[in-house]
């Protein structure tokens, strides 16, 4: 395994001793990355800043602890807690050449704020002020780190030693700079300091293991009750009356034990992958891919990385294993496209869900795109347009405020509003309706114009000012509407550059063209492009784009990634 630095200003390789190290060195606390170079982790960016990815680590499958930090590792890495300065920092993750399933044992360091970790083949060690990575090379897998009280760590009580390695049945001490050493008998109990494992935690407070959901969770009458369960765990080395936890499905948690008190400290997104986006005013919301079999809803990550919330499904309306498909916000209402329907989510302290399916009204399950109004919503399915109303609460009606069907048997990939029209992205090309209505629909017309390129299958549609955004599976039309449906071509751009167009943006100063194999970024200042090539700059297909003044999200099976914007709108 090729493990990298994440900033890096000189980058040092040293072979010695099977030790193979990595050093970086940063300048005024910032680093320098490889520049163009995109393979390097950061993918051509120069600064861990510019890109940072966020996965999921719901699941925290291990834990440990220094005297400053709090490691724990999920489905997408290791995550890392300042607990000193209550924050959270860029994780470890597919970036840096390392996933969850690598991980075979965690330990945090009791001397220096470090992390030791087991791969098959070797022990890393990682210290997150300098951001170091330094991989020693061992025969076998490792499956237990424990540290060497020395002379010094004798006399004044703590651990000062090298780390001691069991792999394969076999012992090797390891230095603090890599070098590894291997040990001709097995090292004496009492010489050793270990790491206290979850059932060292059962054994020293028993209730952890006898009333776990009620020192981890809240029940709410409309969720499912679910039992936490917690399967990782490790102590403060310094503090007796604190205590990490790591759960299936439900994050981290801080607890003290003497006072039966727990805090979550979720981070990341709840499930893997990414299908669908929606800004919020100071964050965005990510739905899944429906990949988990254990958790389903909706995330919310922080524009700063450090605040997040999980929302699942309800009992009536169930998210786990459903593929998001669209996604929307207005008001204090967040309405989201699924393959298994419409679903209304309150974003107050209720977090009440409503669904929406075929039994309802909708032309079909599969609902591919929304555009919301202050009434209601127009979803687009993949057999055709409906209008559903806001106010459709009651089940007394059948269709619960579902208005008349449009465009039937047509799959409609895209809704976008300008004032007062709807332009619909349909399989047959772009149609419009004038100043629609929720309750009688509207009438469906095309744009006029003989361009061959508006009655092709419109994947994704985007509005900014006068310009509104078209694209097919070859290009990508900018168009200017002007008064009612009637559309001027002004230019095509060609978007072979990612593969299959999913989705499009623009604000006042960028265009965005995302797709199966990257994104291509254009100035509307100077037309000057740029492209984010998978896997190279992006560790996957993009599936969603969210944009606001200072960053650029994009949802992938991977997870989300957020890109920091120049002041002219472009990327570092």
């Amino acid at each position: 395994m090729t493990v990298r630095p994440r900033r890096i200003a000189a980058l040092v390789a040293t072979l010695s001793v099977g030790v193979l190290t990595w050093t970086s060195c940063a300048t005024n606390g910032i680093g320098r990355g490889t520049g163009s170079d995109s393979s390097g982790p950061l993918g051509g960016f120069g600064r861990r800043d510019e890109r940072q990815r966020v996965g999921s680590f719901s699941n925290v499958q291990a834990v440990a602890v220094s005297r400053r930090y709090v490691f724990a590792a999920g489905s997408s890495g290791i995550a890392i807690y300042d607990r000193v300065m209550d924050r959270w920092l860029p994780p470890l993750t597919r970036d840096d050449g390392l996933s969850d399933q690598q991980i075979t044992v965690l330990a945090g360091d009791p001397v220096e704020d470090a992390l030791w970790l087991g791969v098959p083949g070797g022990v890393i060690m990682y210290r997150p002020l300098t951001e170091q990575l330094q991989r020693t090379i061992v025969t076998g897998v490792p499956d237990l780190i424990a540290f060497d009280r020395g002379a010094t760590g004798a006399a004044t009580g703590g651990a000062t030693g090298d780390a001691i390695v069991r792999a394969g049945g076999e012992w090797t001490r390891i230095s603090r700079v890599g070098i590894a050493t291997p040990m001709a008998r097995p090292p004496v109990a009492s010489t050793l300091n270990l790491p206290r494992t979850l059932n060292d935690l059962y054994t020293q407070f028993p209730t952890l293991r006898t009333q776990p959901s009620l020192l981890l969770r809240t029940q709410q009458s409309d969720r499912p009750l679910r039992t936490a369960q917690i399967i990782s765990g490790a102590a403060s080395p310094e503090r007796v009356s604190e205590v990490w936890l790591g759960t299936a499905g439900d994050g981290l948690f801080r607890l003290d034990p003497a006072f039966m008190q727990s805090t979550p400290l979720p981070y990341g997104l709840m499930e893997p992958g990414v299908g669908a986006l929606a800004l919020a005013v100071d964050g965005v919301w990510a739905a899944g891919l429906g990949q988990s079999f254990d958790r389903g809803g909706l995330s919310f990550v922080g524009s700063d990385l450090q605040r997040f919330r999980w929302i699942d499904g309800t009992i009536s309306v169930p998210l786990v294993g459903v593929r998001a498909r669209a996604l929307v916000t207005r008001a204090s209402r967040l309405w989201l496209g699924t393959d298994r329907g419409l679903v209304r989510v309150r974003l107050d302290g209720t977090q009440a869900m409503q669904a929406w399916g075929v039994l309802d009204g909708l032309p079909d399950e599969r609902v591919l795109s929304v555009a919301t109004r202050d009434d209601g919503v127009w979803a687009g399915t993949a057999r055709g347009l409906v209008y559903v109303s806001d106010s459709g609460d009651s089940r007394a009606v059948r269709t619960r405020g579902v208005g008349g069907r449009l465009l039937d048997n047509m799959p409609v990939h895209a809704l976008q509003f300008t004032g007062d029209t709807l332009w619909i992205g349909t399989e047959a090309g772009l149609m419009a309706i004038a100043t629609p209505n929720g309750s009688v629909g509207g009438v469906v017309s095309r744009p006029v114009g003989s361009d061959p390129a508006l009655r092709r299958a419109v994947r994704a549609l985007a509005w900014s000012d006068t310009v509104l955004l078209a694209a097919t599976d070859d290009a990508v039309l900018r168009l200017a509407p002007r008064g009612g449906v009637e559309p001027v071509r002004v230019d095509l751009l060609d978007v072979r550059q990612v593969g299959r167009v999913t989705k499009v943006a623009i604000d006042d100063r960028t265009m965005w063209v995302a797709g199966t194999d990257g994104v291509v970024i254009v100035s509307r200042r100077d037309g000057a492009t740029r492209v984010l090539r998978v896997p190279g700059d992006l560790p996957g297909p993009v599936l969603d784009i969210a944009v606001n003044r200072d960053y650029l999200w994009l949802g992938t099976p991977q997870g989300l990634i957020r890109l920091r914007r120049r002041g002219d709108g472009g990327l570092p």
